[in-house]
């Protein structure tokens, strides 16, 4: 596609959203008396009122008095904007036209949940979400951990025999260095540095992961079974966080309830137009 074709698309797009946004309310299907609208254009209207709107804004950027001629230009453009509109849709760009289809999409979500920004959120609510949420707002535990792999490539059948016996003299007292030198040197190098819950989950998945934070510092765990042999997983640090105080991240709690509210409105909205309008499925079996 070239630069001209794309900078049309975009102008109509535009164009479209620009008068079909905002609730629709631009341009208006009419039954309205001669003083309620400033043009006429086959079944729709131009509201007089958007139209004193769009004159206002041109006089506060004037220096001189507004004239005829300025009055003519205003609602000429306005009549140019709805038959491009009327012919885009006729031409089916609604329907075959992605960019126009997601830019409507994304300025009515936008629409609907607008009206949440003037609500104020009560601090009881926001207590009483944040009481809900500690979870969420906590940030994880961290560790320092190491592993010791007995791969079934290396040991044959006798990888659980292998990793048992590391895990005996593990509980007799001998070092991790020690034991860790007879493991397979095929193992994934872990940092050794505190790390996230989350970043530990890369390097040894989210089972071993959970089973090394239920450990305390300076245990370990007994031969678990992996893909291709066996696995210790030995804790040598723990960090764990501290539950945090409202006061210190309201900012970020209220950004949260506020997102959450935004996604229950829309979705509710969704909702409601599915009752509203006749929908008929057929999907596939």
């Amino acid at each position: 596609m070239n630069k001209k074709n794309l900078h049309n698309i975009i102008l109509l797009t535009g164009l479209i959203v620009g008068a079909l946004m905002a609730g629709f309310s631009i341009i208006e299907k009419s039954n309205l008396s001669n003083f309620q609208w400033a043009a006429k254009i086959e079944d729709t209207s131009i509201p007089m009122e958007k139209y004193l709107t769009q004159l206002d804004g041109l006089a506060k950027d004037k220096r001189s008095p507004i004239t005829q001629k300025d009055k003519e230009y205003v609602l000429e453009r306005m009549i140019e904007e709805e038959l491009l509109i009327k012919r885009a849709l006729d031409l089916g760009m609604l329907d075959n036209n992605p960019m126009a289809r997601g830019t409507i999409v994304q300025q009515m979500i936008k629409t609907i949940i607008s009206e949440n920004a003037r609500l104020e959120v009560s601090e009881e609510n926001l207590e009483e979400f944040f009481k809900n949420n500690k979870g969420f707002f906590t940030k994880s535990s961290r560790l320092r951990l190491q592993q010791i792999y007995f791969s079934d490539l290396q040991f044959n059948e006798d990888s659980y025999l292998e990793a048992n016996n590391a895990y005996q003299k593990l509980l007799k007292g001998e070092s991790f260095d020690t034991v860790a030198a007879k493991g397979s040197k095929s193992a994934l190098k872990i940092p050794n540095s505190l790390m996230t819950l989350s970043k530990i989950r890369e390097y040894i998945g989210p089972s071993l992961m959970n089973a090394a934070n239920q450990l305390e510092e300076g245990a370990f765990t007994g031969p678990i079974k992996v893909s291709g042999g066996y696995k210790i997983i030995y804790l040598f640090e723990k960090e764990v966080a501290k539950e945090p105080d409202l006061k210190q991240i309201r900012n970020s709690v209220l950004a949260e309830y506020q997102k959450r509210r935004d996604d229950k409105s829309l979705r509710d909205y969704l909702e409601n137009l599915k009752n509203w309008y006749d929908v008929s499925r057929n999907l596939p079996d």
